[in-house]
């Protein structure tokens, strides 16, 4: 009788630990989850339905990871890191991370749990942790920005390498928004030539932004006028900075004065087609005293002559003109010709 009871009983607890192993295996709560220690090994299974967890509780802070090998996935698997609340710190699909590698920086003496969960087919897999090194590779550049209509919408920027496995993003460089820029020469004078300026850029904090950073347009340069310089950012920066340049007239040139009877002269000049009309000034004083002096507009640049009448006889006249644009409901006057004399009759 003892030699039959005796072969049953071995059958009997072998099953036994056979059912035993399977449910520490199947390990579908944080309660009954093996436990892992780092550089250890532990196999798991995951079925269809559940989720399997294994616990593991580091020594000292820092970066983890735990990683699947040996495993026979059969479709989409996630893997994730969470605490015993279900709060988790980072998760990964084998879509493309085929050894479920998920890492992230976990707290000494605080208990986390590596969870598997599968759509698919059940599967095993042999489940390890160790310390993590950081795969830094993709960087993401968020440019610095000016606005200049509103200076509180603009914003520094920055770069930061992100770890392939773990939330740790690391800031790389720190961009300053663009503040202002300076412009060596902001008024020219008419010569038929395109005008165009150095330009020094600045950040917020003074530092000199390299032209590699911008490109600048210039429109209407050419003609009198206001011409628009505009500084376009890129690459680490963003948005546009624009400026007023001006360009005056040419200095006129008066071609004859003559004085054409009592108390009259005449006055004639070349035509200047670059601009609006013709400003002249005639006066006693030399130095053309505001009491003394006065001035006409000719608002036609195809006029070249000009009677002036009802001066002083016997006196000592001064004569200049000089030409004017008329831009964006302003005038642009150029320079003055030299004074020429004439004594009235």
């Amino acid at each position: 009788m003892k030699k039959i009871i005796s072969p049953v009983l071995g059958v009997i607890l072998a099953v036994a630990m056979l059912s035993f192993g399977n449910m520490t295996a199947f390990a579908n709560t944080k309660n009954t989850a093996p436990v892992i220690t780092l550089n250890s090994t532990t196999e798991v299974y995951v079925d269809a339905s559940n989720k399997s967890y294994v616990e593991f509780t580091p020594d000292t802070t820092g970066y983890y990871e735990f990683f699947c090998f040996n495993q026979s996935f059969g479709g989409n698997i996630m893997a994730s890191i969470e605490d015993f609340d279900g709060e988790t710190d980072n998760s990964v699909i084998n879509d493309y991370n085929p050894n479920l590698l998920c890492a992230s920086e976990l707290m000494a003496g605080k208990t986390y749990y590596y969870v598997l969960e599968s759509s698919a087919p059940a599967f095993s897999s042999v489940v390890s942790v160790r310390a993590h090194t950081h795969n830094f590779g993709a960087v993401q550049t968020y440019p610095a920005h000016f606005d200049q209509n509103d200076s509180a919408l603009s914003y520094d920027g920055y770069s930061e390498s992100i770890c392939a496995y773990c939330p740790l993003n690391t800031v790389t460089a720190y961009y300053f928004a663009p503040s202002k820029a300076s412009l060596k020469t902001k008024t020219f004078t008419y010569n038929k030539k395109k005008k165009t300026t150095s330009i020094t850029v600045f950040d917020r904090v003074g530092n000199v932004l390299s032209p590699s950073n911008y490109t600048v347009s210039y429109k209407n340069n050419t003609n009198p006028g206001y011409a628009t310089v505009t500084i376009k950012f890129k690459g680490v920066y963003t948005g546009t900075m624009s400026y007023k340049l001006t360009i005056k007239p040419k200095t006129q040139s008066i071609s004859s004065l003559k004085s054409t009877g009592r108390k009259k002269i005449s006055l004639k000049w070349k035509k200047d087609s670059s601009v609006t009309g013709y400003q002249i000034q005639y006066s006693t004083s030399k130095k053309y005293s505001k009491k003394s002096t006065k001035t006409i507009t000719v608002n036609k640049k195809s006029t070249t002559s000009k009677s002036i009448s009802k001066l002083k006889s016997k006196k000592k006249y001064y004569v200049r003109i000089r030409g004017y644009k008329q831009s964006q409901g302003k005038k642009i006057y150029g320079a003055w010709t030299k004074t020429k004399t004439i004594k009235v009759r």
